[in-house]
């Protein structure tokens, strides 16, 4: 049907998704009069257009050319087409085969705004307090698959998330002071995994790593759960802590990554 005739057709957002789709077809920043010219919109349309996608976190501005380019919403927007065919279908047997090697549970999520989303799940029959599956959601700042996820965004992309999180008290361990979780996300870059010691349940703990894509960029994280009672805070961060890293590292080299510079 012809756009002019049908009254359903919206036009401001057939000319958002048009913007977003030459950014995402550059592969790099895009400014205001290129776009202007390429999609033969007016400069004051496309100031519109990019400044709601930026305000709803679809595009950011590139700290070197500041031009548009995606936002942490589009790559998550990417990661739900993915994660039930590509990131799935690869981690799942390296998911299992952990799962296997040590007896616990084994989880892949994705960031999606605030919260985590669980991808995949390799449950034993040790019993957690938690009971979650695949679909479910948790907060980010909380849990350590989270914690991987928030490290390694680009910071004005961290900050904006930050901003607009609720950081309640969960249990007692919850860090709900956003300096200190700064402080805590830094500590996870330089080690290359997260925990959550109780911090969610009395009685769960996990430790997490990212799993980066061909670009670099983490688009994952894999964890292992354990019950506190069961596994001490030294064994997680260090047998378990050695264990996810090495997994996470094998999936990410099976989604094409190779070592070099990380990408914040």
């Amino acid at each position: 049907m012809d756009k002019k005739n049908n009254r359903n057709y919206v036009d401001s957002i057939a000319k958002g998704m048009n913007v977003l789709s030459f950014i995402v077809n550059s592969n790099k920043s895009a400014g205001i009069t290129q776009i202007s010219k390429a999609l033969d919109l007016s400069i004051g349309a496309v100031q519109r257009v990019t400044n709601t996608l930026q305000t709803l976190g679809y595009l950011r501005k590139d700290k070197n050319s500041r031009g548009y380019i995606l936002g942490y919403k589009s790559w998550g927007l990417g990661l739900a087409i993915i994660k039930d065919i590509d990131l799935k279908y690869i981690a799942y047997p390296y998911l299992e085969e952990l799962s296997r090697d040590i007896g616990e549970t084994v989880n892949l999520a994705i960031l999606e705004d605030t919260e985590i989303v669980y991808v995949d799940r390799i449950k034993t029959e040790q019993i957690l307090n938690i009971n979650l599956n695949i679909g479910s959601k948790l907060p980010a700042y909380c849990a350590s698959m989270g914690k991987s996820l928030l490290a390694f965004l680009p910071e004005d992309e961290l900050l904006n998330i930050l901003d607009t999180m609720n950081m309640k008290p969960i249990t007692p361990n919850t860090i709900t002071d956003k300096a200190k979780l700064l402080e805590e996300l830094e500590q996870v870059r330089q080690k290359g995994f997260s925990i959550n010691n109780s911090e969610l349940d009395i009685g769960l703990r996990s430790v997490a790593a990212p799993v980066r894509d061909e670009s670099g960029r983490v688009v994952a994280a894999v964890n292992i759960a354990v019950p506190s009672s069961r596994v001490t805070f030294e064994d997680l961060t260090t047998r378990l802590a050695n264990k996810v890293v090495g997994v996470a590292k094998i999936i990410s080299e099976a989604l094409g990554y190779k070592e070099h510079p990380q990408v914040f």
